[in-house]
Order: C-alpha cells, then structure tokens, then sequence
C-alpha cells in the first residue's frame, strides 16, 4: 500500500510518524508505541507491544521506521472506517463526553502522547479543523479526517 500511496497521504502518515517519535530518531520504539497506546487509554502490555513491534518491523531492527509505519498505516489509516469505528476513535479524544473535541483535550491527549505543542500550535490544529468556526471540532468534522 505504501507506494499507492498519494504524496499528500505519506505527509499526513509522516506527520502522525513525527508526533509518535517523541525522539526525532526516525523510527518509533517499543516505549513510543507504548506511550501513544497509553495516550489513549488503551491497556498493552509489553508482550502485545513486542507482538506489535514484530508484525510492523518487516527488517527486524526491532523498531518501526517511516516506511514500515506507512506501510501498515496507509493499509489501515486511508481505508474507509465506519461510522462506528469513529465514534470510538472520537470519544477517546472527547473525555468530558460533550460531544466536542475542546483544545484542552486536544492538548491533554497531546501530552500524554509525549507531545508538548504550545497553546497556539493547539489552537491551530482545532481551527484547521474547526469548520463550523465554533473554537471546537464536532464528531462531523472530526470524521472528515477520513474522507
């Protein structure tokens, strides 16, 4: 799948990439995985981690580089997902159930991913997204990520 990939598609996995290697290494170790895992809230323990690591790792250095996260993600990432399979992902960034991805939950979820972004780069990412211009992303807005 990675080389069907458009140039547009490898910049948004290569965002994602960057954001998940908190260390700038170019590849995303088994604490990375860890760390996005826990940002979450979804449970892994080191085994399923190493599972994990070993089915994305197809040159088996034991961490995942950019080719290898395209490969699996552009597989995954650009498939069409179902509204349920949204929902889920939405509510795991909307913690105070309103409905709304608010910047403070950007932000927590951010942080608990090893990510420091300032107040304005937060603020941008939710106005990039933020087409209804109400300073919040709503689930509809949210799932044109995936379009």
């Amino acid at each position: 799948m990675s080389s069907s990939l458009t140039s547009a598609q490898r910049q948004e996995l290569k965002d994602a990439f960057d954001i998940f290697d908190k260390d700038g290494s170019g590849k995303i170790s088994q604490k990375e995985l860890g760390n996005i895992f826990k940002a979450l809230n979804i449970k892994v323990n080191d085994n399923q981690l190493k599972e994990l690591i070993t089915q994305m790792d197809s040159d088996q250095s034991g961490e995942i580089e950019l080719d290898e996260f395209c490969y699996v993600m552009g597989e995954t990432f650009f498939k069409k997902h179902s509204e349920e399979e949204l929902r889920i992902a939405f509510e795991q960034f909307d913690q105070d159930g309103s409905g709304y991805i608010q910047a403070d939950e950007l932000e927590s979820i951010m942080h608990k991913m090893g990510r420091h972004l300032n107040r304005s780069q937060i603020d941008g990412i939710v106005k990039s997204l933020d087409t209804s211009g109400d300073g919040k992303i709503s689930f509809e807005e949210f799932v044109q990520l995936f379009q």
